[in-house]
């Protein structure tokens, strides 16, 4: 068994030992740009312990990850190895050190100014997740202590072999320690107890599906347990996750760097613009051009952003993140709720019109109009929405379903099985009845004229 002679001490997890390998790659300085950008972005804007970051959580996440490992290989100890357990606790450990400033609202922004296929205009990839192996594979310190277990651990993060594998479903699945940490620990830095659940039955209860695909499942003695995990995702996500004022911080910054990056700001467009292969590159050339991207997007951080844009050059881009940095936050003036809208025309030309930005756009300025203040200024925001039930609200089937084993009938289940037993597994509720299109802006408005704005809303 590998040696851990190193310990952290973690307020979720107690103390954490690490192997020499694994300490080496946290005082790594990609790994430790990882203390500056923060898990919730702007949520300590409402919940002001939320200040946790992507560092505490990536060794959270590997310290899971290692302790279903360590279980898997009590139940399989011929499949299992003691060196499964390191790699994956490796991968577990580097699944996110290529988040960008503001963690997922970098996300959006990295999608936003993708390259895209000049016949479709599609993006060609999800630059996000294409980030963190560029990462891996070009930093000299990080490919030196992988050595010969770069490439398994670049396979885990990335996927590419689209086969289900324990491995993978570990470190990036429905089930897997991602979600067990960041439920716990979010849940104890912003100060609320809807991210609770029995970790310990959880890790008890799982095991490898034997199959030719050999996804992690979970015992039917531990549905429960896993309940409790689904459960606390519903409520984190309502509850922090969504809360309005953590989706408006998250609107101003993608509008603020927008507006910087429409505005020519030379360092926001190279920190958000991968590069595009054009027909004239070679693949070394393109490779230099993903390694200087990479390098550039290394130097970036929260708080060096909101220090940049709070002086840059561009007005309203300025405006927008000085405002956030006093919390002068936009208020939701006005909002439609599908549930209260009867016509299903106007639901459909809602959700067509909040996802066109030419014609999200052309109803901004006219509510902008409407209350006499900039444009750039106002933001249409159509919320995500997650249903209170586990299973999808789309007919395709979820390739990574979390699937449950039954003691009894030793027979391998979809979790819908389960239905009659679980509450949070139930028939589909309708999707419309939850969504509803928003509407923030930097206004105080009466009743009378956020009537006028839905009619606004309607009309488009």
């Amino acid at each position: 068994m590998t040696e851990r002679p190193h310990e952290m001490r973690d307020p979720i997890h107690g103390f954490i030992k690490l192997s020499k390998k694994e300490k080496k790659l946290i005082d790594t300085k990609v790994f430790q740009r990882l203390r500056r950008i923060r898990q919730l972005a702007m949520t300590f804007l409402v919940y002001p312990g939320a200040q946790h970051t992507r560092f505490d959580h990536s060794i959270g996440v590997m310290h899971i990850a290692g302790r279903i490992c360590q279980r898997l290989r009590e139940l399989n100890p011929v499949r299992v190895s003691d060196e499964d357990v390191d790699r994956v606790r490796l991968a577990a450990l580097l699944h996110d050190v290529g988040h960008g400033p503001f963690s997922h609202v970098s996300e959006h922004l990295l999608d936003k100014y993708a390259p895209t296929d000049t016949d479709t205009g599609q993006n060609l990839e999800k630059i996000h997740e294409k980030i963190t192996v560029d990462i891996i594979q070009t930093d000299p310190k990080i490919s030196e202590i992988l050595d010969k277990d770069l490439d398994f651990v670049v396979e885990i993060i990335e996927g590419s072999k689209k086969i289900r594998d324990w491995h993978r479903d570990t470190v990036s699945s429905e089930l897997d320690a991602d979600k067990m940490d960041y439920l716990l620990r979010d849940s104890y830095f912003a100060g609320v107890k809807y991210g609770q659940y029995d970790l310990e039955k959880l890790i008890e209860s799982c095991l490898i599906v034997d199959r030719r695909e050999t996804p992690l499942a979970i015992s039917s003695k531990g549905i429960y347990a896993l309940e409790q995990l689904l459960l606390a995702r519903y409520h984190m996500t309502q509850q922090v996750y969504w809360h309005r004022v953590s989706l408006i911080s998250n609107e101003m910054i993608i509008r603020g760097i927008t507006l910087a990056i429409d505005g020519r700001n030379r360092q926001m467009t190279k920190l958000y613009k991968y590069p595009k292969k054009s027909r004239r590159d070679s693949n070394e050339n393109y490779e230099k051009k993903k390694k200087d991207f990479v390098q550039n997007y290394l130097d970036y951080h929260d708080e060096k952003v909101i220090e940049l844009l709070r002086n840059c050059q561009q007005e309203k881009a300025r405006e927008i993140f000085n405002q956030l940095y006093n919390r002068e936050l936009f208020k939701m003036i006005t909002e439609i709720r599908f549930k209260d809208e009867r016509d299903g025309m106007v639901h459909e030309g809602l959700r067509e019109m909040a996802a066109d930005p030419i014609r999200k756009g052309e109803c901004e300025q006219e509510i902008a109009e409407h209350l006499g203040i900039d444009a750039d200024y106002v933001i249409i925001k159509k919320p995500p929405i997650r249903d209170l039930n586990y299973v999808s609200q789309t007919e395709a089937p979820n390739p990574e379903a979390i699937m449950i084993f039954d003691e009894k009938q030793q027979v391998l289940e979809f979790l819908t099985e389960y239905a009659g037993e679980l509450f949070f597994v139930r028939p589909a509720t309708k999707a419309s009845s939850l969504e509803t299109v928003q509407v923030y802006a930097p206004a105080n408005v009466f009743e009378k004229q956020a009537r006028e704005i839905q009619n606004i809303l309607r009309s488009a």
